[in-house]
């Protein structure tokens, strides 16, 4: 090996080893030190019936920005039979007595959130309505997970 590329090989090596300990902290900030506030959540369950052709909605309160989630967890025939049907649920802000969504969609109830959206600190609406697939009025549950 001749001596110019001896000392390029070197110098690679060390270069090397010192991006490699530049990279290696394992000192991660504390929470306390972070800056970053952590969020609370609030759930809350809006149930009720649904209308053919009906809407309602649950007025919230989001303190921090954050993600909004709603699950509509249950739609059920008036005498308590589960059902699949979809209906539409969305988020929005309050308007005199009605709710206009910013973000809405259609679905069936489950377990799992069906909507969620990022949102500034203000006062909000949890929106579920018929969606055009109501034949006849049902029950309903929604959750509503906010900061």
């Amino acid at each position: 090996m001749t001596m110019s590329r001896l000392l390029r090989s070197a110098a690679v090596v060390a270069a090397l080893c010192l991006a490699g300990a530049a990279c290696s902290s394992t000192t991660a900030p504390s929470e306390a030190n972070s800056g970053i506030t952590p969020l609370v959540f609030t759930t809350q369950t809006y149930a009720g019936t649904l209308q053919v052709d009906g809407r309602g909605f649950y007025a919230i309160l989001v303190s921090q920005a954050g993600p909004v989630s709603l699950t509509l967890a249950a739609v059920q025939a008036p005498g308590g039979a589960a059902l699949t049907t979809p209906v539409g649920i969305g988020l929005g802000i309050p308007a005199g007595t009605g709710c206009t969504r910013f973000v809405s969609q259609t679905t069936a109830p489950g377990l799992a959130a069906q909507l969620t959206t990022t949102v500034n600190p203000g006062t909000y609406c949890a929106a579920v309505f018929d969606a055009g697939n109501l034949t006849g009025a049902v029950n309903f549950a929604m959750r509503i997970r906010y900061p």
